[in-house]
């Protein structure tokens, strides 16, 4: 009597199991497939010449969004950091 039970509780548990896998692959496949799916982020430095001017060649030349830094060390010329999508 304790064999049958065990072998219900087993055949029982087995496919639970094995959607339980099944949906983990799936999830897994949707994770990967929209990761590439992405544009990744791109960045590129260079001097400063101005607020405005960061800006605009960042927008002219790849799209983005370009920004000087805010604080840099006294013998450090500010650097426009450019973000886009590659």
């Amino acid at each position: 009597m304790a064999s049958k039970v065990h072998t219900r509780l087993h055949l029982q548990t087995k496919p639970c199991l094995s959607k339980m896998a099944t949906l983990l692959l799936f999830l897994c496949f949707l994770f990967t497939s929209f990761s590439y799916a992405e544009a990744r982020n791109c960045h590129r430095v260079w001097n400063c010449k101005g607020d405005i001017r960061c800006w605009e060649d960042c927008k002219n030349e790849h799209n983005g969004k370009g920004l000087c830094d805010l604080y840099t060390a006294p013998s450090v010329p500010k650097q426009c950091f450019c973000a886009y999508k590659c």
